[in-house]
């Protein structure tokens, strides 16, 4: 079975080298020019660099032994950094007004553990730090001591669709307007990426910014603004109306996957499994909830939050649980490549399709679903 799974990643590496290698050396009408080429998320995007979808990406990059490429997405990214002073949605530019999940530290980890390369780490961790200190200064600031999703500036759009399009969930059931939330996976992350940088400071100079671990430190303990007792379970948390979200997500076990919880309250996330698995894997939320247009809802479910949610399950060795869920979304996965000679930007978990209970359509995405599929391959142990 794991020749199987593994049988496929070759071709994808092929056609990733042949349809979604790009270059922008100079600015045009719609695009930031950037100094490296680039991986695109696939075709069912513009032909740009995305933020948090590279994150994914790198990782099947770096799995299929395509480094230089990766090393490029992320110097890119540092690029834009130091030319806006955030890393921007994209380099299109009707998404510069906006970030998204602050998945850079982790980039620049993956590059590093690679390549083993303590020079390019050095050049690299004062934009790390920068990033970071972007994300814990207004407008991201919030009464609680947690952070929010907002933009950067004004844009055509208004601004609560802007810091959805910064959380990623873009019309999702989860909060009409991200500005009002103190969002689950956005402040696990920031926990987890402060003590990250610290860590990365250490390998490259010998010792780091102890101000970092205090940060993480008092991050965790805040999480539990978002910990709901009685559901043993992590919510978005509306800090204006003091009160906790009522949509169960994908995004509530984003601590698992930052490590940021003990045994027992990992117990206690991983018993909702349950509630959102399904027969291609898992859901994005427990139901379908009242967005039914939505690419953000049960039943469907993203690569992004595929890999987060098992590669936590495994890191607390729910091994069972992730292998069950992993393999029916790989299958699921593989059924319609063979089907359609695509891998998409998302999958309808109840029936195993790529097709919207609602009829909206379906996109192709090859390199940001690949670099979840072979990431997940080799978690599971099936390569």
């Amino acid at each position: 079975m794991s020749q199987n799974f593994h049988a496929l990643i070759p071709e994808i590496k092929s056609r990733i080298k042949e349809e979604c290698v790009r270059e922008t050396p100079q600015d045009n009408e719609t695009l930031i020019g950037l100094p490296y080429p680039y991986v695109i998320s696939g075709k069912g995007k513009q032909e740009a660099l995305y933020y948090w979808d590279t994150y994914f990406i790198n990782l099947g990059l770096l799995r299929m032994r395509m480094i230089d490429y990766a090393r490029h997405n992320v110097e890119n990214l540092i690029f834009l950094l130091r030319k806006f002073g955030y890393v921007p949605a994209s380099n299109a530019r009707e998404m510069l007004t906006h970030s998204q999940p602050p998945f850079l530290p982790w980039m620049v980890r993956d590059i590093y553990r690679a390549t083993g390369e303590k020079e390019w780490l050095r050049r690299m961790l004062p934009d790390v730090v920068h990033e970071f200190k972007f994300w814990t200064s207004k407008p991201h600031t919030t009464p609680t001591g947690l952070y929010r999703y907002h933009p950067a500036k004004e844009g055509a759009a208004d601004p609560a669709t802007l810091a959805m399009a910064e959380s990623g969930w873009i019309d999702s059931p989860r909060f009409t307007d991200p500005r009002s939330f103190n969002a689950v996976d956005l402040n696990a992350l920031l926990s987890r990426n402060a003590r990250m940088i610290y860590d990365l400071q250490v390998e490259a100079e010998g010792h780091g910014d102890e101000l970092l671990l205090q940060k993480s430190a008092a991050m965790k303990k805040m999480m539990d603004f978002c910990w709901n007792e009685t559901e043993g379970f992590y919510f978005d948390n509306n800090f204006e109306e003091k009160k906790l979200s009522s949509v169960k997500s994908l995004a509530g076990f984003m601590p698992l996957f930052v490590e940021m919880v003990d045994e027992k309250r990992a117990q206690h996330i991983q018993s909702h499994l349950k509630a959102f698995t399904a027969p291609g894997g898992f859901t994005l939320t427990d139901q379908p909830y009242d967005k039914t247009i939505s690419i953000w809802n049960a039943p469907l479910i993203q690569a992004p939050y595929v890999y987060t949610t098992l590669k936590g399950l495994c890191d607390y060795d729910f091994m069972e649980d992730a292998a069950d869920i992993g393999t029916n979304w790989l299958t699921m996965v593989q059924e319609n490549y063979a089907a359609t000679g695509e891998l998409w930007a998302w999958y309808n978990a109840a029936d195993r399709s790529v097709r919207h209970p609602d009829g909206v359509d379906n996109s192709p995405m090859l390199s940001l679903t690949a670099g979840v599929y072979a990431e997940v391959v080799d978690c599971l142990g099936l390569d």
